[in-house]
C-alpha cells in the first residue's frame, strides 16, 4: 500500500513540473529535428521510463508466478497427514540439530 501511495506522488509531482514546463522546445536526434511543448517531452519520457521499467521487471514477476505455481501444486498434492505439527509438510518428522554448525 505504500509503494502505491510513492507512485501517486510521484506522478502528481511529474505532472506538475510538466504543466509549469509548457515552452516550446526544439528536439534534436542525429538527423531529426521536431519542435514541441516540453510539456510533452517531460511526460513521454515519463511514459517510456516507466514502460522500460515495467518490461525489465517482466522476467522476475514470470518465475516468480511459476515458482508459486510449483508450489501451490506441491502443496495441493499433499495430504492431511503430511501437515502434521513437526512434519514440516514432509509425511515425517523432522529431528532438530542441537546446537547449529557454527558452536561445535
Amino acid at each position: 500500500m505504500t509503494s502505491l501511495f510513492v507512485a501517486l506522488g510521484l506522478a502528481i509531482l511529474i505532472a506538475v513540473f510538466a504543466l509549469q514546463n509548457t515552452l516550446p522546445e526544439t528536439i534534436e536526434f542525429l538527423f531529426w529535428e521536431y519542435q514541441t511543448a516540453l510539456v510533452l517531452v517531460i511526460l513521454s519520457s515519463t511514459a517510456i521510463g516507466a514502460a522500460l521499467s515495467a518490461i525489465a521487471s517482466l522476467a522476475a514477476r514470470w518465475r516468480h508466478g511459476r515458482e508459486t505455481r510449483v508450489l501451490t501444486a506441491a502443496f495441493g498434492r499433499g495430504t492431511k497427514a503430511d501437515c502434521r505439527p513437526g512434519t514440516a509438510g514432509l509425511g515425517h518428522a523432522i529431528t532438530p540439530m542441537p546446537y547449529p554448525l557454527m558452536f561445535r
